[in-house]
């Protein structure tokens, strides 16, 4: 089965990134807000700028590559919607039907 929709980052938009403890600080060129986002949210925008267009199934696949133990797909799916959500409201990311 194959994603319905797929993400990407918006045209022309660039994130400059500051690393915390726990988060990254990242500044988003197209709306001028300065985030605060988890290290997966901003793999998710780094996986999107290497790769181009991406569905939620390759996004959550490549997530839990980086987990050390492997993770519970119910969770792992809950928490990837969740992380799409985030990125969708504050504009970070867009939605687009897949090719």
């Amino acid at each position: 089965m194959s994603d319905v929709n797929c993400y990407r980052l918006p045209d022309g938009v660039v994130f400059q990134r500051w690393a915390g403890e726990d988060e990254y600080v990242v500044y988003h060129s197209g709306t001028g807000e300065t985030l605060r986002l988890s290290e997966a949210a901003v793999a998710i925008l780094d996986l999107l700028e290497r790769m181009g267009p991406l569905g939620a199934e390759a996004l959550m696949s490549a997530l839990a590559d980086m987990m050390d133990a492997p993770p519970d797909p119910l969770g792992l799916s809950a928490a990837t919607d969740r992380l799409l959500e985030v990125l969708l409201k504050h504009e970070c990311i867009d939605r687009v039907p897949c090719e």
